[in-house]
């Protein structure tokens, strides 16, 4: 008996758990990140990506989950390379961007990150791409 209850219970836990895994993963289909001139949602989308003075990160619902100084900003060479890095590390899979440089684009490419070219304010090119995806 004890042992039916126990096989009941690590079946129900296994069910659990892969219903769990299963929704969280559909659920987080799209990171956004955008190379903005300030730490806010309605600042403006930077017009260089590679040395933007920061960057903000959006979840597929566009709500901001996290706003951070860019490390490559000031970085002599690589800041392509830096901030693809970055980008890859936060799990990001689009970025909306007002340019993208010829080995940013590479890059990207490379490593299956999406890309749209926008300007204007975040929240409104965050909104505008997602209610169009």
């Amino acid at each position: 008996m004890k042992t039916q209850n126990t096989r009941s219970i690590l079946v129900g836990s296994l069910l659990f758990l892969f219903f769990f895994l299963a929704t969280g993963v559909s659920a987080q289909t799209m990171k956004i990140a955008v190379p903005t001139m300030g730490l806010e949602q309605d600042s403006l989308i930077s017009p260089e990506t590679g040395r933007a003075p920061f960057f903000l990160f959006f979840d597929e619902k566009g709500q901001l989950i996290e706003a951070i100084k860019n490390p490559a900003k000031d970085q002599y060479g690589g800041a392509s390379r830096t901030v693809v890095a970055l980008l890859v590390d936060k799990g990001v899979t689009l970025i909306i961007a007002e340019n993208i440089g010829a080995k940013m684009e590479q890059a990207l490419n490379a490593r299956h990150i999406k890309y749209v070219k926008r300007t204007g304010v975040i929240k409104d090119a965050v909104q505008t791409i997602i209610q169009t995806r």
